[in-house]
């Protein structure tokens, strides 16, 4: 099981922040580890769909969107990773909580796979947070 959180802090309007992390559209931009995403909303923010992962595999996902909480739930369904990413943006704070486990042949390589996963959030972090300040 991959289990950890990164948070990041940031000075821009956290509104503006959340209007980037909710637009569902713009998932692969900022976290590279989605190559691809084929979701349509199924109910009022909800997204259910295809991802396609950086590495060559697909899965099955489900985005939830909870504005009030101004969280992103990222529901890994089906596929080499399965469980959640749960994002939410606070008043001066981003941060991403992961709870996911691999199957194999990747849990064979979850040490490596996980520290790969927290830069990739990091990363994905800091792009979101980039993007809020610039607009």
């Amino acid at each position: 099981m991959i289990r950890f959180v990164v948070c990041k802090e940031f000075s821009a309007d956290p509104q503006r922040v959340w209007e980037v992390v909710s637009d569902v559209s713009r998932v692969p931009e900022f976290w590279r580890g989605t190559r691809e995403l084929r979701v349509k909303e199924t109910q009022r923010d909800v997204f259910e769909g295809e991802i396609r992962f950086a590495f060559p595999a697909k899965g099955l996902i489900r985005i939830t969107r909870d504005p009030v909480r101004r969280s992103m739930t990222f529901q890994y369904l089906k596929g080499p990773v399965k469980g959640t990413n749960e994002v939410t943006v606070n008043e001066s704070e981003l941060c991403s909580e992961w709870s996911v486990s691999l199957s194999f042949p990747y849990s064979v390589l979850e040490k490596r796979i996980a520290g790969h996963f927290r830069k990739g959030t990091e990363n994905a972090l800091e792009r979101v947070i980039a993007t809020a300040s610039r607009t």
